[in-house]
């Protein structure tokens, strides 16, 4: 009998007796008394039993599974067995900080129309040391506090790349009831951006500006084969999961106003784009090959661009710029006539194209390398978008007319 208390920390896990090992103690070092740990051995063939039977303390419960059930089966069963208001779902892996329960309660119990609540993280390798990264480099900065589902989902269409992790995530019981738990529509490695997205149609989100755990990298990782090799299906399942998300939205009040449903077709499209780029990858004989692609940009540049025109090449540097010797292409960013790399943010990259405006630059071409660039940085793609006429849009290029 599992028993009743306010929050349950559950520990879906397979054959990860040593790492489970620490995260047991990271669950059990909470300075919050209320709690309990559910340990869900997806039939290991190691010592994970004995492991958890060394602790000897009665807020921990052990179910094993029969056979191996798989991750989204055991995931699914940490939401049946749960009998606590709030739970939370620590990876094998993964350390709680002790203040980590104590304020995930807090954020749920003052704001009751929350379906989670979700602290950030910091990052750690195998053995367990800090790994000095930027914010970006893994996620855009998380907002802070109270923040409306639909805004949410809004974000995430328009390209912020907020990535929940779920070891510091503690959702309401009820509210993972009312969304059916998790699912896994596009890929077995999102089962927590789909339940995120699917949660949020329902419910508020309530973020905590403080690193209440740490998610440990290391290279056998699923998600890290999945978004980090060149055969990895990561990227087309977030696309996939992004236009599930713009159908959220047109279902949605926020679909009345006849603009914001034009945005969520430009949206759609682009994202659109995006998926087939990364579907071409994996099947390369869907689409045409590098060359041919190029070849045709080239000539469409040519005919919408007036000879001896400056134009401002936004390629990732993979085009090289004598690919047409009558303009005169710039790199973007550029110093003194070399690529300086993608700006470090949206202010940045107006900027920069405010300043090679002033120095002649006559139009604006992105090449599919960059298309991500129309996600990544949505304030320059909204300026853009706003202050220029956009000449050629297609699958390989958007050039913008930079004459006001």
């Amino acid at each position: 009998m599992i028993p009743e208390t306010k929050v349950t920390i559950a520990i879906p896990t397979y054959n990860r007796s040593k790492l489970l090992k620490t995260s047991l103690k990271s669950a059990l070092a909470q300075d919050y008394s209320d709690f309990q740990v559910l340990v869900l051995d997806n039939a290991s063939s190691d010592d994970t039993e004995a492991v958890v039977r060394s602790f000897s303390d009665s807020r921990i419960t052990y179910v094993r599974n029969d056979a191996n059930i798989g991750i989204f089966g055991n995931w699914q069963r940490t939401i049946e067995i749960n009998s606590s208001p709030y739970l939370s779902i620590l990876s094998d892996d993964d350390i709680l900080l002790p203040n980590f329960i104590r304020e995930s309660v807090l954020g749920l119990d003052n704001h009751p129309n929350a379906g989670l609540s979700a602290a950030l993280a910091e990052f750690i390798d195998t053995n367990g040391v800090l790994l000095q990264v930027k914010g970006t480099e893994f996620s855009d900065n998380l907002p802070q506090g109270l923040i409306e589902g639909l805004e949410f989902i809004h974000q995430i269409v328009d390209g912020r790349k907020w990535i929940l992790r779920t070891s510091a995530v503690m959702f309401r019981a009820s509210a993972l009831k009312a969304v059916g738990g998790f699912d896994i529509t596009h890929s077995k490695y999102l089962l927590d951006l789909n339940l995120y997205l699917r949660m949020a149609t329902q419910f508020d989100f309530f973020f905590i500006a403080k690193q209440l755990a740490q998610v440990r990298f290391h290279v056998e990782q699923d998600s890290q084969v999945s978004f980090h090799s060149l055969s990895g299906t990561g990227a087309l399942a977030v696309m996939a999961e992004r236009t599930d998300a713009i159908a959220y939205l047109l279902q949605s009040p926020r679909a009345e106003d006849a603009s914001y449903r034009r945005w969520l077709a430009e949206r759609l499209l682009h994202i659109s784009i995006r998926r087939s780029e990364f579907t071409s990858k994996l099947v390369p004989k869907l689409n045409l090959g590098w060359s041919e692609r190029l070849e045709i940009a080239i000539r469409e540049i040519a005919a919408v661009i007036p000879a001896g025109k400056h134009f401002i090449l936004v390629d990732e540097n993979q085009w090289g710029f004598d690919i047409l010797p009558q303009f005169h292409p710039l790199p973007f960013l550029e110093h003194e006539g070399q690529y300086w790399g993608p700006p470090s943010d949206d202010q940045t990259a107006i900027r920069e194209l405010e300043r090679m405006r002033d120095c002649g630059a006559s139009f604006m071409v992105i090449g599919w390398p960059a298309f991500w660039w129309l996600d990544y940085y949505s304030k320059l793609r909204n300026y853009l978008s706003s202050n220029f006429r956009c000449v050629l849009h297609n699958s390989r290029l958007v050039v913008f007319d930079l004459q006001p």
